[in-house]
């Protein structure tokens, strides 16, 4: 897994729902989630901010929609795709990729934000989601569940990564920063569209 040398002030965890394999040609994204954390000589905030992309706009318009969640600056994680064994099989044979990867193109749309694709192993996403009590959508989901747990999905990104750092003292600060702000949010009351912001 890919580790970072220095944490940035901001970092943002992204998750885009599909509802198709996000290396097919004809995948829609359905909704986003950015999962924001803010970590200064002050102090650290988080945020959750959910973007829903409406079916008419093309690749490149669902991309740029999602883009505008992400603060100025921020380092963008993002989880690498899977690459299907037809595909794999494609690219040895030095055919192109069919399309670029979203975090190709929200890099190319956003060069003042470190977009980063990282190979995170579908074991350490579940034992960080058993560990904090983060419920993730399951394989036979539906793509509309998959959309309602977006969030869920970012912070796991989130942690999974943040624990890959070297430091001892700062995963321990984060996580306990973490903790708190979990059970701050599970005391607030829900809004009509729950706890977080939608764009």
């Amino acid at each position: 897994m890919d580790t970072f040398d220095f944490p940035p002030v901001v970092t943002c965890a992204l998750s885009i729902v599909r509802d198709c394999t996000e290396l097919a040609p004809a995948s829609r994204a359905v909704a986003a989630s950015a999962f924001v954390v803010t970590d200064d000589e002050k102090s650290t905030t988080f945020d959750v901010r959910t973007a829903v992309v409406l079916p008419a706009l093309s690749r490149q318009a669902a991309i740029e929609h999602i883009a505008a969640m992400i603060p100025p600056g921020a380092r963008v994680i993002m989880r690498a795709p899977r690459l299907p064994r037809g595909l794999v099989r494609h690219l040895s044979r030095g055919w192109p990729m069919p399309v670029h990867t979203d975090a190709q193109v929200l890099a190319a749309i956003r060069p003042d934000a470190n977009v980063r694709s990282v190979t995170v192993p579908e074991e350490a996403m579940a034992a960080v989601a058993r560990q904090y009590g983060i419920r993730r959508a399951g394989r036979g989901d539906t793509t509309a569940e998959q959309a309602r747990c977006c969030d869920a999905e970012a912070q796991a990104l989130y942690l999974v990564h943040h624990f890959s750092s070297p430091n001892m003292h700062e995963r321990t600060r984060l996580a306990a920063a973490y903790q708190a702000w979990v059970a701050l949010q599970r005391a607030r009351p829900l809004g009509a569209f729950g706890p977080s912001e939608i764009f």
